[in-house]
């Protein structure tokens, strides 16, 4: 009975610890400072780049598992950069981002899952909310883990921005934006 007792408590500790470690690996805390939130689209017959900074939220991600994983991400309209000073208060306006009014763009995962065999990454399907209107949008994405306990998420997809009333749609500013991302993350302790 004792040597029972022994071996019991003995896998109880071993589950605990292997359930902390799995829990510790499928946290992700997003390197705020170094996340990568960048667009481009045609404008006025030219590339038009720009990007948001600051990416905030909750990544729950287990390459294993990415069906039980889950993406909640914030990025501050305010920090738009497309290297013109002007242009950028321009683009927080009410006719366009309205930062005021709606200050972040935010992403909701509702799925995530796995490329079928043979291509590489997964697969995020979420709500992207922008100035109050969200719209389901589908994100495909890698993820590359490093041995120190650090990864990053790496992903990139096009919206229409008259689906988000995001300025005028004419022919002299393109519909079409590409969205790329690139947020390095650090496992949770």
């Amino acid at each position: 009975m004792k040597k029972f007792l022994t071996i019991a408590v003995a896998a109880f500790f071993t589950l605990t610890v292997s359930a902390y470690t799995v829990q510790a690996i499928l946290n992700w805390v997003i390197s705020t400072e170094k996340a990568q939130v960048k667009f481009s689209l045609k404008a006025h017959g030219q590339d038009l780049l720009g990007s948001f900074s600051g990416a905030k939220g909750d990544i729950v991600f287990d390459a294993a598992k990415p069906e039980a994983g889950s993406i909640k991400c914030t990025v501050d309209i305010s920090t738009i950069s497309t290297g013109v000073a002007a242009r950028d208060g321009h683009l927080q306006a009410k006719g366009w981002f309205d930062a005021a009014g709606s200050p972040t763009i935010s992403f909701a995962s509702a799925k995530i899952s796995k490329n079928a065999a043979g291509s590489d990454g997964y697969t995020a399907e979420g709500n992207l909310t922008i100035k109050g209107t969200s719209k389901t949008v589908t994100i495909p994405f890698t993820f590359t883990p490093a041995e120190d306990g650090t990864g990053i998420f790496k992903g990139s997809f096009t919206i229409k921005r008259s689906d988000y009333g995001i300025g005028k749609t004419d022919g002299d500013i393109d519909d079409a934006v590409t969205i790329n991302l690139e947020i390095p993350v650090t496992s949770a302790k």
